[in-house]
C-alpha cells in the first residue's frame, strides 16, 4: 500500500498471476473497470480474502534501448505496476512514505504471502546502473522467488526503499525508490518527505505520554522547559507559565537533536533504569537519525576538530562489517553513524567510531574523547559494554607484534565470466596496509575487460601512493574453479607507448579460490598458513600422500606442479581442497621445459616465498620463457571480501 487506495508491485508480478510471459507488454484485459482474472490480498488490515483491482500505471520490463525485455537478460529496466483497490479498505496504517536507500544490513523484504514468518533480512551491498543489489548473509531466510513486489522496508528510517525485483543465484535485486519515483512522479508528492523531522504520530504520543507520566505538576514542567532549552541553546522561552505537555513534543521537534534531548531531559526526573530505557527506545523511534543531544553533538564535533585521522578510515576499521563511506568530513560521517544501527552488540556504532578516534588520539584530546564516551554510554545505557570494547582492543593492541614492518596494501579483483571471452562481472577493493578497505566498486552487471583493466589501474594508483617506499602493493585477483588459468597477470592494465604497464611485471599478483576449499579442511588452511614462513615446498608430479596428511610437525605449505599438463588441474584441485596456502603451476602455453624450470624455481623455497619468486620469474622472462605462464595460488583464511559472487551463474 503505497497511498490511500493504491499498490505497487512489480509489472511481472502481474503478469506471473495472470499466467502470461513474465516480459509481456500488453495491458492486461479488463472488464466493469477491473483487471481479468487478478485480485489482491492485504494481510494484517482485516481486509476481505480477495479484492478487485484497477489497473492504473503499466511500465513493463524493457531494455535500456526501449525494446522488450527477453528470456535471459540479466537486468532491465521499469517492471513496474500501480493497482487501485476497487473494493472497500478497512480503516488501518496509511500507507508507507518512499526513503533513499543505504548501505549496508538495515533493510527487510516479505514473501508475497505477507506472512510474518517469511521476512528476510537484507543487506543493501551496491547499485547497478538501475538496481540495488541485495544479500541475506545474516538471514536464515533468503530471498528466492515468489519475493518480487515485496517491498525492501528500512525499520530504522520507517521508509520504503525499493521493490525486489529478480533473483540470480544467491544474489537478489531491487528498484529503488528513486527510479519509481522517477516513473511515477506523485509518489514522491504523496509520500512524507525524508526530511521531515516531525515523529510519526504514534511515536509522538508515546512521548507526550511520557512527558505527562513523568512531569504532572506545572513547577515540573517550568522546570524542565528550562532544561529543555538550555540544552538545546534557545532563548526562546515559554510564554505564560508552565507550558502544556505538548509544547515539549512540539520544541523538541522543532530543533536539531530536539527529541534525543527531551529525552535525555526527562530521563533526569526519573529513577527506574527500566523506564529510563523505555524512554531512550521511544526517542530512537520518534527520531531515528538522531543518537546524541544537541550538547552532546556540539560536544563531539570540538573534540573532532582537529583530529589527525582520516574519518572515513576510521570508520572502516571500527566498524568492518559496516558500509564504506567516502572522504566524508567529521560532520558529515557523525550524522551517517547516528542513523546507522546494525544488528551486531549494543554498543552503537558511532561510539565504536568514537572510541576508534581515542585510540589515534593523543595526550588531552584522546582523555577527552573517552571521556566523551563515558558520558554518552552511561546516558545511554551501555557503559558495560563500551567497557568492554575497551578491554578488547587494549588486549589487541598488547597482542600485536612489535617491530614488523609495515605490511604492503592490498588491491582484490574479483572475477567471473559473464558468457562472452571479454566481458566480466568484477568486484574491486583496495585494502591498506592495515586491513582497511578503502574503496570498492562492484559492476554484477556484464562490463568489457578494458573497462575493468581501467578501474584496476585507478586502484593500483591509489595503493602505489599508500605504500611505504621499497614495499610492493599485492593483487589477489578471485576467480571461479574453472578461471585458474585466467592469464590475468599478463594484462596490459596501463597502455603506454613506452612504459606499458603489465600487471605481474609491475605487482606480486596471485589467485585466490575460495571455492575450491573444502570446509573440513580449514582449520588444516589454517595451521599451514602459521608455518607458511617454515613449512616446505613440495615439487610434485603425481598423487603425493604429504600433502593430504593432516597433523605433520612440518606441514606440506606450498605445492609446484611439474607433472604432466593433463594431471594439473587435479592435483592443484587437491592441494587446494586440503588446506596449501601456495600452489603454483606452468599454464598450458609455458612450453616442455616448463616443469623443469619451476622444479629449479621452487628447489629450497617456503610457501611465503613463492610470490616474490614467481614475481621475479615473470619479471625476467623472454616472451616464450615459462615464467611468463607460471600461475599461482596464494590463499590464507583471512581476508577475504564479507560476499563473494562465486556462485553466480553465467
Amino acid at each position: 500500500m503505497v497511498a490511500g487506495d493504491r499498490v505497487i508491485t512489480c509489472a511481472h508480478v502481474v503478469n506471473l498471476a495472470l499466467d502470461r510471459h513474465t516480459f509481456e507488454q500488453q495491458l492486461p484485459d479488463e472488464a466493469d473497470g477491473a483487471v481479468v482474472g487478478l485480485q489482491a490480498a492485504l494481510p494484517g488490515r482485516g481486509a476481505p480474502i480477495r479484492l478487485r483491482v484497477a489497473l492504473e500505471h503499466w511500465f513493463p520490463p524493457r531494455r535500456s534501448t526501449d525494446e522488450p525485455a527477453v528470456a535471459g537478460d540479466i537486468e532491465w529496466a521499469d517492471d513496474l505496476a500501480v493497482l487501485r483497490l476497487l473494493d472497500p479498505v478497512p480503516d488501518g496504517p496509511t500507507g508507507p512514505g518512499l526513503g533513499d536507500h543505504r548501505l549496508g544490513p538495515s533493510a527487510f523484504a516479505w514473501f508475497g504471502s505477507g506472512a510474518a514468518s517469511s521476512v528476510a533480512a537484507v543487506l543493501v551491498q551496491g547499485v547497478t546502473d538501475r538496481w540495488l543489489v541485495l544479500d541475506t548473509p545474516v538471514s536464515s531466510q533468503n530471498l528466492i522467488e515468489g519475493f518480487s513486489g515485496s517491498p525492501l522496508w528500512d525499520r530504522e528510517q520507517q521508509r520504503v526503499v525499493g521493490l525486489v525485483v529478480s533473483r540470480r543465484g544467491e544474489r537478489a535485486f531491487a528498484i529503488p525508490a528513486q527510479a519509481i519515483t522517477a516513473r511515477i512522479p506523485w509518489l514522491a508528492v504523496a509520500a512524507p518527505s525524508a526530511g521531515d523531522r516531525t515523529p510519526p504520530d504514534a511515536h509522538r504520543d508515546h512521548l507526550l505520554d511520557a512527558v505527562r507520566r513523568i512531569l504532572p505538576t506545572a513547577a515540573a514542567r517550568l522546570d524542565a522547559a528550562a532544561g529543555l532549552l538550555g540544552e538545546l541553546g534557545s532563548r526562546q522561552r515559554p510564554e505564560g507559565g508552565a507550558p502544556a505537555p505538548e509544547w515539549f513534543v512540539r520544541t523538541a521537534s522543532a530543533h536539531s537533536h530536539g527529541t534525543a534531548t527531551l529525552a535525555a531531559v526527562l530521563a533526569a526526573w526519573v529513577t527506574a533504569p527500566e523506564e529510563r530505557a523505555l524512554l531512550q527506545a521511544r526517542a530512537v523511534l520518534a527520531a531515528p537519525d538522531e543518537l546524541l543531544t544537541a550538547r552532546e553533538y556540539h560536544q563531539l564535533l570540538e573534540l573532532l576538530a582537529d583530529h589527525p585521522g582520516r574519518p572515513s578510515a576510521l570508520a572502516a576499521r571500527a566498524l568492518p562489517l559496516g558500509p564504506l563511506w567516502e572522504d566524508l568530513d567529521w560532520p558529515a560521517l557523525v550524522a551517517h553513524l547516528e542513523g546507522y544501527r546494525p544488528r551486531q552488540g549494543s554498543l552503537p556504532s558511532l561510539l565504536r567510531v568514537v572510541e576508534a578516534a581515542a585510540r589515534e588520539a593523543a595526550g588531552p584530546a584522546a582523555d577527552g574523547l573517552r571521556d566523551w564516551n563515558d558520558a554518552v554510554a552511561a546516558r545511554l545505557g551501555v557503559a558495560a559494554a563500551l567497557a568492554e570494547r575497551r578491554t578488547l582492543a587494549a588486549e589487541t593492541a598488547r597482542a600485536a607484534s612489535p617491530g614488523r614492518g609495515r605490511p604492503a596494501p592490498v588491491v582484490q579483483l574479483q572475477l567471473w565470466r559473464t558468457g562472452t571471452a571479454d566481458a566480466f562481472g568484477a568486484i574491486l577493493q583496495e585494502r591498506a596496509a592495515d586491513g582497511t578497505v578503502r574503496r570498492r566498486i562492484c559492476h554484477d552487471i556484464p562490463v568489457a575487460r578494458s573497462l575493468v583493466q581501467e578501474l584496476l589501474a585507478d586502484f593500483l594508483a591509489e595503493a602505489v601512493r599508500g605504500s611505504v617506499p621499497g614495499t610492493l602493493p599485492t593483487v589477489e585477483v578471485f576467480v571461479q574453479r574453472d578461471q585458474l588459468d585466467l592469464d590475468v597477470d599478463r594484462w596490459v592494465y596501463r597502455p603506454d607507448e613506452l612504459f606499458p604497464g603489465v600487471l605481474g611485471e609491475d605487482f606480486q599478483v596471485v589467485l585466490r579460490c575460495p571455492e575450491l576449499r573444502r570446509p573440513e579442511y580449514w582449520p588444516e588452511l589454517r595451521y599451514r598458513w602459521q608455518v607458511r614462513h617454515t613449512g616446505p615446498v613440495l615439487a610434485q608430479e603425481r598423487r603425493d600422500p604429504a600433502v593430504q596428511e593432516r597433523g605433520r610437525p612440518r606441514p606440506v605449505a606450498g605445492v609446484a606442479l611439474c607433472g604432466p599438463p593433463a594431471d594439473t588441474s587435479v592435483l592443484r584441485a587437491i592441494a587446494l581442497a586440503v588446506g596449501v596456502p601456495a600452489v603454483v603451476w606452468p599454464r598450458p602455453a609455458a612450453g616442455r621445459d616448463a616443469p623443469r624450470f619451476l622444479r629449479e624455481l621452487a628447489s629450497g623455497l617456503t610457501a611465503a616465498q613463492l610470490p616474490r619468486a614467481v614475481y621475479e620469474a615473470r619479471l625476467g622472462a623472454t616472451d616464450g620463457g615459462p615464467g611468463r605462464h607460471l600461475a599461482l595460488v596464494y590463499d590464507g583464511p583471512d581476508g577475504l571480501p564479507p560476499v563473494l559472487p562465486l556462485g553466480d551463474p553465467a
